[in-house]
């Protein structure tokens, strides 16, 4: 599965993002992100995809972390399944290749890993119902369907949606699959991923990717596993973001 965005503007709000981001994450003033996404300092293209996606006001996971996955910064988000934390990463990541001026002749950009076909299918739809103004492809790479399909769409993509076995696999088989401009890398329900026996895999991909890649990992809960991989893999100074109290 995959499909291809349809260029809509120019880079026109590229110094205006960064001038607004530079001014949240300095204050660490919340309140200059309110509750609409038109509050962030994001591109038209973005801003005008998620209205028409009648996704308009943000929820707390939402307010709390994107500014900082905007800024490039590495974070580790914990809040409960349900919270919107979907949305979290996947505006971070249309902006960081939007700002890059990203291009179909650019190869793979981001890397989003998730621990089950059903996430990364939700994941996928909710990308494709907001971005479909950006000039940028993206592929669901979950397994269940024609590896050599998959190899054919992986090779050319900007966006991955994939399961960490499968990635592994096409890691290993899958001649001109090039990763070594990786921007940006997203793990969802990372507890789950690692509780589901991952964790080797998941060494594995990251020990494969460019060291110079903003890590974002989002997870219902933050235990030992989660904090020894924020330490090993992720900047020394990532930002930690808790939305619940957890037991």
């Amino acid at each position: 599965m995959y499909f291809k965005y349809k260029p809509k503007e120019d880079l026109e709000k590229q110094e205006e993002a960064k001038s607004g981001l530079r001014k949240v994450i300095e204050t660490d003033d919340k309140s200059l992100v309110k509750i609409r996404f038109s509050d962030l300092p994001i591109s038209r293209s973005t801003t005008t995809g998620l209205f028409k996606s009648k996704f308009v006001k943000m929820t707390e996971v939402q307010r709390a972390s994107i500014p900082h996955a905007l800024s490039g910064r590495d974070t580790v988000c914990c809040a409960r399944t349900g919270s919107g934390k979907t949305l979290s990463y996947l505006i971070p990541v249309v902006e960081k290749l939007y700002r890059l001026r990203w291009s179909a002749m650019d190869g793979l950009g981001a890397l989003i890993l998730v621990p089950t076909r059903e996430l990364g299918i939700q994941a996928f739809e909710v990308l494709r119902s907001f971005a479909n103004f950006h000039d940028l492809s993206a592929a669901l790479i979950i397994g269940g369907k024609d590896l050599e399909t998959e190899q054919n769409n992986i090779r050319t993509m900007n966006i991955v949606i994939a399961t960490p076995g499968r990635l592994l696999q096409h890691m290993d088989e899958t001649s001109q699959f090039d990763y070594d401009r990786l921007q940006i890398l997203v793990m969802d329900e990372v507890d789950r991923i690692l509780d589901m026996g991952f964790k080797h895999d998941v060494d594995q991909i990251m020990s494969n990717l460019p060291t110079k890649v903003q890590t974002l990992l989002y997870s219902a809960t933050i235990g030992k596993q989660i904090k020894d991989l924020a330490r090993t893999k992720l900047k020394r100074d990532h930002e930690y973001i808790q939305i619940h109290d957890f037991e």
